[in-house]
């Protein structure tokens, strides 16, 4: 029996990785920063609560429309392009909100700031996916889950130091001006890293893919690991990369496509119907309905995006180790028990019950974390064929903005109409209904390379038997275990 080969994690896919997981900071901080500084921006520039609900939900609903938009040049041309345009409109509706002068400038800078997190929750996952060794692939994708939380946490940090040392202006100023840094240290980063080897390899510069894929395996990767990858890159024949409508066409009339389209897409609702931005949009205002002060209720929200960071952490070794549905499954499982908890401690009496709602919040957060939060993006970067990869990430990031749009507009009325209980009781089930779904749809794509992955999802569709290998962690190099 041969010992399993580590993977290689050379310092260039280290940087890589990091500069490029930064937009998932920037993600994290500009949906983040406004939960804080809005109650400022209000008293500062008198708005409506009408005006400030538009401020807030005109960034989720603008990332739902650069998602749908930026399919194409992902596509055409290429995924680092499309990172450095959402780097510059991260800077620009940064400084455009901390200079604006009323409401009409703020929306805008709003407005940009949204069209930056779509194209950067689009690309991002899929540009780092194609750069990682089969071996690393799930835990380097969920670093951009990661650095989410770091950046809603970040938010909240600096909205307190705002808050405590300067005035009422400055205050939502500087927590929202800040973000333009990190952006535009992420916009230089990437005028040195490559363009995706594969995306390279499809469009037929096959010599430029294998130089960009040698310097990111790096001198410790063994010879036969970095043999295998160019070898699945020269069997990539160039194709058009760029036409959309073809794309959907294509999709329309093959089964095995439509079969993974729909499990990236169902991946993206699950997450958003499961009910975490219910959480983490109105957290305090939940920590109220379960009886606590708004004073610790407002304290408590960062206990919450501490718990999902933890699971988080907690699942980067276990994508590889475990495989996806084995963090999938159960995290919908702990999903849907962690929300009926909650539902049972309003049905019982929140008064009474409320640390027992309390307990219910941060363990469904926990249980996310291990696995619908990092899950739909780690499997969207990974199942779509390279030249519809762009399509396929474009179509899942809009449904996963599509239903964080509706979940936020939703869910407050949800409340009043059928109650605090019956609300948290059908998170739960959709949730439970979710875990049953992906036990059925969801193969195993860990250890594959990603021309194996459309393989297995083509034999599934064809009717060829299901196996238990489907299921099972795949070695991706082959040695005996």
């Amino acid at each position: 029996m041969e010992a399993e080969e580590r993977p290689p994690l050379s310092g260039a896919l280290v940087l890589l990785t990091v500069f490029a997981v930064l937009g998932g900071f920037l993600f994290g901080y500009d949906t983040g920063v406004v939960s804080g500084a809005e109650v400022f921006v209000q008293n500062d520039l008198g708005l409506s609560d009408a005006k400030i609900q538009v401020v807030v939900s005109v960034t989720v609903l603008f990332a739902a429309v650069g998602s749908a938009l930026a399919g194409a040049p992902l596509q055409a041309r290429g995924r680092k392009p499309v990172i450095m345009v959402a780097s510059c409109f991260y800077c620009v509706g940064s400084l455009t909100v901390a200079a604006a002068r009323g409401f009409g400038e703020l929306v805008a800078g709003r407005v940009v700031l949204g069209l930056g997190v779509g194209l950067s929750s689009m690309a991002i996952p899929v540009y780092v996916a194609e750069a990682s060794p089969a071996e690393l692939r799930g835990r380097l994708v969920s670093c951009y889950n990661l650095f989410i939380v770091l950046g809603q946490a970040a938010a909240c940090g600096v909205n307190i130091v705002c808050g405590t040392y300067l005035g009422t202006s400055s205050r939502w100023r500087v927590s929202m001006g800040v973000a333009a840094a990190p952006a535009f240290l992420q916009l230089v980063g990437f005028f040195y890293l490559p363009e995706s080897p594969r995306w390279l390899a499809q469009t037929g510069d096959v010599d430029g893919a294998a130089r960009v894929l040698e310097t990111l395996r790096g001198r410790a990767a063994s010879s036969e690991t970095i043999e295998r990858d160019l070898q699945q890159l020269r069997a990539m024949e160039p194709e058009d990369v760029g036409d959309c409508a073809q794309g959907l066409s294509e999709v329309r009339r093959t089964p095995h496509l439509r079969a993974t389209f729909g499990l990236g897409l169902g991946l993206m609702a699950l997450q958003q119907f499961s009910g975490v931005n219910t959480i983490m949009y109105y957290g305090a205002a939940i920590l109220i309905m379960c009886g606590f002060e708004e004073k610790d209720s407002v304290a408590l929200t960062a206990v919450l995006a501490l718990a999902q960071g933890l699971g988080i952490v907690v699942s980067l070794p276990l994508w590889e180790r475990c495989g996806r549905r084995r963090l999938l499954i159960p995290s919908a499982l702990a999903a849907a028990a962690a929300m009926a908890c909650v539902a049972l401690a309003f049905w019982a009496g929140i008064d009474t019950y409320k640390y027992v709602g309390l307990l219910g919040v941060v363990t469904y957060l926990v249980g996310f974390g291990l696995g619908l939060s990092s899950g739909p993006w780690v499997v969207n970067a990974e199942i779509y064929p390279t030249r519809l990869r762009g399509l396929g990430q474009a179509s899942a990031c809009t449904a996963n903005w599509a239903a964080n749009y509706v979940v936020a507009a939703t869910f407050l009325s949800l409340c009043k109409a059928l109650g605090q209980a019956s609300t948290f009781a059908l998170l739960s089930c959709i949730s439970l209904a979710g875990a049953a779904w992906l036990h059925g749809a969801l193969p195993e794509t860990a250890g594959r390379s990603l021309e194996e992955i459309e393989d297995l999802f083509r034999a599934r569709s064809y009717g060829q038997v299901r196996t238990a290998d489907e299921d099972e962690v795949r070695n991706p190099l082959g040695d005996d275990e």
